[in-house]
C-alpha cells in the first residue's frame, strides 16, 4: 500500500501573509481614527490654523493701556537753548491767558521778560534761537490773532515781522502740523510740543509722541509730557515706574532710557537739546543733564 504523504497541521503561508496584511491595515486604521479623536477632543470646530510670522515686524502702534493726557493749552512752555543766550516762554491763548517771553543771559540764574506786547502779541506757537543771542517766534498777533513770524535782532527789546520767515517757519495751527511752511494734518484735534530740526519733526498727541520725516508720520511713543529733536533723534520727557521725576528717553530713531530727572511730570514742562546736553524747564528750575 502506498504511503500517505504528510498532511502538515495549520494554515497555508498564503493565508498566513494575507491575515497579516490585514491586520497591519486594521490597526493603522485604528491608529488614525484615534489620533482624529483626539485632535477633535483639543480643536475647536472651525478652528483655523496660526498664521505664518511675519518676515519684518509691524510698525510701531500707541499702547491700548496708554492715559491720553490732557494737552496743556495757553500753559505749554516753550525753551530754546542758544549759544550765548537762553530763550523760553509759555503759549497763552488769543483772547485769554496772555504769553509771557523772557531771556537769560547767566545761565538761566536770572530772567529779563521781553515779551512784544506793545505788538499785541496774543500767543506764542513757536520759539528758536537765532545766531548767538537773537530768536525768532511764530506769534498771533492783534485782535484777529494774525500769525506771523517775528524776529529780534536787540536780545528781545524789538521784534520784526517778516512773512518770507513765516513761509518757511514751523508750527502748530489747530489740527494742522506745519512743517517749513507745509501743513500736514496730525491724528489728533489738538496736538502740542512741536519740535523740528532738519529733515525731522516731532510732536505729540494725546500724550502719544509722533515723528514726521519726508511726508510720513509714525508714532514714537507713548506718555510723553515734552520733547525736542536735534540731528534726526527725538528725546523725550515721560515718566517710568522706577523713577521718581521726569524719565528722559530716546524715543527715535532707537529708543532708549537716558535720566531720571528731578521735576514734576505732570506739570507743563519744556525740554532743549544740544549737541551734549539736555535742558528741562519744570517748574521754576532749569534741570541739566548730559546727553
Amino acid at each position: 500500500m502506498a504511503r500517505r504523504s504528510t498532511v502538515r497541521r495549520g494554515l497555508p503561508s498564503v493565508v498566513v501573509a494575507i491575515l497579516v496584511v490585514a491586520l497591519t491595515v486594521a490597526v493603522g486604521a485604528l491608529v488614525v481614527l484615534a489620533l482624529q479623536r483626539a485632535q477633535g477632543d483639543s480643536v475647536p470646530s472651525g478652528a483655523q490654523s496660526a498664521p505664518p510670522v511675519a518676515s519684518t515686524p509691524p510698525s510701531p502702534s500707541p499702547s491700548a493701556s496708554a492715559v491720553a493726557l490732557t494737552p496743556p493749552g495757553a500753559a505749554e512752555r516753550f525753551l530754546a537753548v542758544g549759544a550765548d543766550m537762553i530763550w523760553r516762554a509759555t503759549a497763552g491763548v488769543c483772547g485769554g491767558d496772555p504769553p509771557v517771553l523772557e531771556r537769560s543771559d547767566d545761565g538761566g540764574d536770572t530772567w529779563a521778560d521781553v515779551t512784544p506786547t506793545y505788538r499785541g502779541i496774543a500767543q506764542i506757537r513757536d520759539l528758536l534761537p537765532f545766531a548767538d543771542t537773537e530768536a525768532d517766534l511764530v506769534a498771533d498777533v492783534g485782535d484777529d490773532c494774525e500769525t506771523q513770524a517775528l524776529r529780534t535782532f536787540t536780545q528781545g527789546t524789538f521784534w520784526s515781522p517778516y512773512d518770507d520767515l513765516l513761509a518757511q517757519s514751523t508750527y502748530l495751527d489747530g489740527a494742522s502740523v506745519i512743517v517749513d511752511g507745509t501743513a500736514l494734518d496730525a491724528p489728533c484735534a489738538q496736538p502740542w510740543g512741536l519740535r523740528a530740526s532738519g529733515d525731522t519733526a516731532a510732536f505729540i498727541c494725546d500724550g502719544t509722541a509722533y515723528a514726521t520725516t519726508d511726508g510720513r508720520t509714525s508714532p514714537i511713543g507713548t506718555g510723553v509730557r515734552a520733547l525736542d529733536v536735534l540731528d534726526g533723534t527725538v528725546v523725550g520727557a515721560t515718566t517710568a515706574p522706577d523713577c521718581d521725576g521726569i524719565q528722559l528717553a530716546v524715543l527715535s530713531p532707537d529708543p532708549e532710557p537716558l535720566a531720571c530727572v528731578e521735576g514734576d511730570a505732570a506739570a507743563p514742562l519744556a525740554l532743549s537739546l544740544t549737541a551734549d546736553t539736555i535742558t528741562v524747564w519744570a517748574g521754576d528750575e532749569l534741570v541739566r543733564t548730559a546727553r
